[in-house]
């Protein structure tokens, strides 16, 4: 068996219950070494491990392995927890920088940074040409629709966002058949001219324009 086993071995027993990493292991056993050969029994490696806890107590250098693991996860979390906001937000990921890179390495950072950037301009324009083409299919199918209809139902479409075409598509064919139905409405009742006054047993020669409030709560009643 060789000496840096037998040593690692002798350090499982002295340092029993004491977590280690593996990069402190394998400095203790270096440092346990000196002085020592292949041939060496247990007393003397012993003796060299108890110098070494004497100095730099096990049990202090797990602790220290223990906050330095859980300060480097915290500091992973709270990266990846940016990162995900940034994405939510349409915004740049956090860009992490290697205080030691070369030029070479700096210079296809900033390339790789503009390239994101310009590929997150394109899909935003991407987006935009959607939601213009949406509406314009919609306000299409408010055709024959009154004014005051057609500006509200507008409105409402821009605070409304879909999953997909295949969703937008399905809204747009229910949104299109009410539109007709109300159109017919509009017509029936005369809301887009002219009416009779005081009902079927009215004056039919003597007609009156729908006021702003009809309309409007025409509109209401539908949306």
């Amino acid at each position: 068996m060789s000496l840096k086993i037998k040593i690692a071995e002798r350090l499982k027993v002295k340092a029993a219950g004491v977590n280690l990493s593996k990069t402190r292991i394998d400095a203790i056993v270096a440092n346990a070494e000196k002085g020592l050969t292949d041939e060496s029994d247990d007393t003397a490696i012993d003796a060299n491990l108890e110098i070494i806890n004497a100095l730099t107590p096990f049990k202090d250098i797990a602790a220290l392995d223990d906050h330095q693991r859980a300060k480097a996860k915290k500091e992973a979390d709270d990266k990846e927890a940016a990162r995900l906001k940034a994405i939510e937000e349409g915004k740049p990921a956090p860009v992490e920088i290697d205080p030691n890179e070369t030029a070479t390495e700096k210079t296809l950072r900033l390339i790789m940074e503009k390239l994101e950037k310009q590929e997150q301009v394109i899909a935003s324009f991407g987006q935009e040409k959607v939601v213009n083409t949406r509406r314009e299919q919609y306000a299409k199918a408010l055709e024959g629709t009154s004014e005051a209809f057609k500006t509200k139902a507008l409105k409402d479409f821009d605070r409304l966002s879909f999953k997909d075409d295949t969703d937008f598509t399905e809204w747009l064919t229910e949104s299109t058949e009410d539109a007709k139905g109300f159109a017919q409405a509009e017509a029936n009742d005369g809301l887009g001219g002219f009416k009779p006054v005081g009902g079927a047993g009215g004056n039919a020669g003597t007609k009156k324009e729908a006021s702003a409030a009809e309309v409007e709560a025409a509109v209401n009643a539908i949306i």
